[in-house]
């Protein structure tokens, strides 16, 4: 305790510095220095910092703290104690909305330690409690592999190297096989991501996916329910990509549920990029109106360092996709964009409408810079860097050609 005491007054004080032969002097203060004694105290303090958050950590805990009493009471067979004890944690445990893969593990754990105790009591009998372990332990087992073999078969579409999907087929035609209304809410939800990532055709099951989205919501824990709305939107994006474009009416409804419910917000934040692609999508189905009300309304959920930059460039979005340049340009020339994503595309979104207006001078000047850049940024990767340079390329190529050239230009 004295080298922690020490330690913790040093750092309230603002000593930049610490040395090792003045703490171990206040440690022990009448030996000269010894490195390894020092290690040693070290070692010993940072051991017991990590016993003292994980204890931290395990008093916050809503179920360890009083599944180990339960274990123990039972264990030393003081009955009343454990059954009061039982009895609470049980009420309080089945009375919780949440059904998600963490409350199939509790009930498990719980139902397992009255199995045994059952078995060592009365023998070989029908045992309720070992059924309801079981069926616990097969939702948890269900939920836990599934999640691993979407983000697996996700994940294989983008690395070269496959995974191993051990018993992936043969778990989904076991829950196949069990009536939907008797599965557990984060089982089937994933049973029918499993469908849309490997059936050809998964419109049946993405209908029931987006219409079960109220119940999950009520059911599964609010980072379940994110990935669920990100599996339904990666999938929409894809539908979207392969020309039915039906799916961007689908993806904007999600996205706007998303936000509203606060299930796409993360510590009440929005992702830029999902904004963007709101903005995108709102455009793409000529949501017009409604998208500038949703820029002006909802920016302020945004990162305060990213509000500005994502406003301007949007509207700007916005108003170059109607065709009123010049409101886009007032935008564009108002933020001093300082995230690289929204550095680039303002670029581009420029030299478009000054290449559109026939201002020559000034898309000239702006290749110039551009290319310049692009060379010089270290940060931007070297693909995206090539396709950034190829614009600049073929833009200058179209500026010299005539329009009847323009389909022979590469």
């Amino acid at each position: 305790m004295l080298l922690f005491d020490w330690l913790e007054k040093q750092i309230r004080n603002g000593v930049p510095l610490l040395e090792r032969s003045v703490a171990f002097s206040v440690i022990y203060p009448a030996l000269p220095y010894n490195d390894a004694q020092m290690n040693q105290a070290l070692t010993q303090l940072l051991r017991l910092a990590e016993q003292f958050v994980g204890q931290l950590q395990f008093e916050q805990d809503d179920f360890f703290p009083d599944y180990f009493a339960i274990q123990a009471l039972a264990e030393r067979n003081l009955e009343k104690n454990y059954r009061f004890r039982l009895e609470k944690k049980r009420s309080t445990l089945y009375a919780a909305p949440l059904q998600n893969a963490r409350y199939f593990l509790e009930s498990y754990w719980l139902e397992d330690i009255v199995a045994y105790r059952r078995v060592e009591q009365a023998g070989v009998q029908y045992n309720e409690d070992i059924q309801r372990a079981a069926d616990s332990l097969d939702n948890f087992y269900l939920a836990t592999k599934l999640r691993y073999t979407l983000f697996m078969l996700t994940s294989e579409k983008m690395l070269a190297v496959p995974y191993r999907l051990a018993l992936a087929q043969e778990i989904n035609v076991f829950i196949a096989s069990h009536p939907a209304q008797h599965r557990a809410p984060l089982v089937h939800a994933y049973h029918l991501i499993y469908q849309l990532l490997t059936k050809e055709d998964g419109q049946a099951e993405f209908v029931e996916l987006r219409d079960s989205l109220p119940d999950f919501e009520q059911r599964l824990n609010q980072k379940e329910v994110e990935e669920i709305y990100q599996y339904a939107l990666n999938y929409c994006n894809l539908q979207s990509n392969a020309g039915k474009l039906h799916y961007q009416a689908e993806s904007l409804a999600l996205y706007i549920r998303g936000i509203d419910s606060g299930i796409l917000l993360t510590r009440g934040q929005l992702s830029p990029w999902n904004f963007k692609n709101v903005v995108k999508l709102g455009l793409l189905q000529q949501k017009f109106d409604w998208i500038e009300t949703f820029i002006n309304e909802k920016t302020v959920l945004l990162q305060p360092e990213l509000r500005e930059d994502a406003f301007h460039f949007n509207l700007a979005e916005l108003y170059y996709h109607i065709g009123e340049r010049d409101k886009a340009l007032i935008h564009l020339n108002r933020a001093e964009f300082t995230h690289i994503a929204y550095q680039l595309a303002a670029k581009i979104m420029l030299a478009k409408i000054y290449f559109e207006t026939g201002a020559d001078m000034a898309l000239d000047s702006l290749l110039h810079a551009f290319n310049a850049y692009l060379r010089r940024n270290k940060v931007i990767s070297e693909e995206v860097r090539r396709s950034y340079l190829n614009f600049v390329v073929l833009l200058r190529r179209i500026m010299v050609a005539l329009p009847e050239q323009y389909g022979a230009i590469r």
